[in-house]
């Protein structure tokens, strides 16, 4: 069988390790705190599980077709029309159906450099040239370089933001400034899917700005707030006209039944959304907090991870981690080779991360 030459190269993207292969794989046998793959340490909502339970006995029905009812849900949540809302198998399918609807081999994307390694993988997958600018010294996206690097073939910009796997931020007035400096034939892709976690008034945020009118599409995820990354469950927000041609390359019943059974129940469920944010954000300043009181470089971060610079000690902090059954993610292939990603845990493993780290180099506990 003969494959596209442009895609003889292509590797595939390398998910994290679910717990039991680590389990199986380390030959862990206690406790497990899993800190590298950024998802909510509460676990679902009480109301999602009770949802699902109910829905079990529908699986031989297909999910409403144009799922308005979700559509209407999120709309009514963030402030806007069902018919600006679409929704994905995760935020991942969204990003191919603009690449399906918007993009030909002629076309050119921009990305940061690192960022979100999908953008990159759908790229190659069809075809689109793919130009990647450096983050800023202060691990920002370097908003002027994207800038001064348009050209007539580009024709999206993603950013992810909070940026994975830094979590730095931009500024509403230096987005807002982006925004109208940018010709109308291109269309930046503002990727929240940790925008939930922002907490600081200055930092932009996608939804505002597309509300006063700003021409942008908006990703968001029910993967991390909302505790749902299992069941696979994205959306965007946009302008209609740019939902509508999305819409035309969707597949059919693309996101499950249980999804969007889920998604309505965690919806109604403001306690849990409430404690998931607050976890979130005491947990990052506690070991922001924690981790520079112990000589280590943290970077600012509005997302649900910190990225921490360990210096020559990295390689060991994160190998005697690993052998007490703390996971946390190396950050080398993403340029960052004395950095590890921490996702924010439950209180209890953010503490058992700092006694053990403190083991590790020598410190009294």
């Amino acid at each position: 069988m003969r494959v596209k030459p442009w895609l003889k190269d292509l590797k595939p993207y390398p998910p994290g390790k679910t717990l039991e292969e680590i389990k199986k794989e380390l030959g862990l046998k206690g406790p497990i705190y899993k800190l590298n793959s950024n998802e909510n340490p509460l676990g679902p909502s009480p109301k999602v599980i009770e949802a699902l339970q109910e829905a079990l006995k529908e699986l031989h029905l297909y999910p409403e077709a144009s799922y308005f009812t979700l559509r209407k849900a999120i709309a009514e949540k963030w402030g806007f029309s069902p018919e600006e809302v679409i929704l994905g198998n995760g935020s991942n399918e969204i990003i191919e159906l603009l690449f399906k609807a918007f993009l030909e081999r002629d076309d050119e994307v921009i990305v940061s450099l690192p960022s979100f390694l999908m953008y990159e993988k759908f790229a190659e997958i069809y075809g689109v040239k793919v130009k990647k600018i450096p983050l800023t010294k202060e691990l920002k996206h370097d908003l002027r370089q994207i800038q001064e690097s348009l050209t007539p073939h580009t024709r999206i910009i993603f950013l992810d933001h909070p940026h994975n796997p830094t979590g730095s931020f931009l500024l509403k007035e230096e987005l807002e400034a982006f925004l109208k400096g940018l010709p109308p034939e291109v269309l930046l892709v503002l990727d929240e899917a940790y925008g939930d976690f922002i907490d600081r008034e200055e930092v932009a945020r996608g939804l505002a700005l597309l509300k006063e009118g700003y021409p942008l599409l908006v990703l968001k995820t029910f993967s991390k707030a909302y505790g749902l990354a299992g069941l696979r469950l994205g959306f965007a927000i946009g302008q209609e006209p740019i939902i509508k041609e999305l819409n035309k390359v969707r597949q059919p019943f693309n996101v499950n039944l249980l999804a969007v059974k889920a998604g309505l129940a965690v919806l109604e469920d403001r306690d849990y959304e409430k404690r998931s944010l607050t976890l979130v954000r005491e947990g990052r300043a506690y070991l922001s907090f924690s981790l520079s009181e112990l000589g280590f470089k943290v970077y600012p971060s509005q997302a649900n991870f910190i990225m921490v610079d360990f210096g020559e000690l990295c390689d060991r902090i994160y190998e005697k981690l690993l052998q007490r059954g703390i996971i946390l993610r190396p950050l080398r292939a993403y340029g960052f080779p004395s950095a590890l990603r921490i996702t924010i845990g439950t209180e209890e493993a953010n503490e058992q991360l700092i006694h053990a780290i403190k083991e590790i180099i020598g410190l009294r506990v």
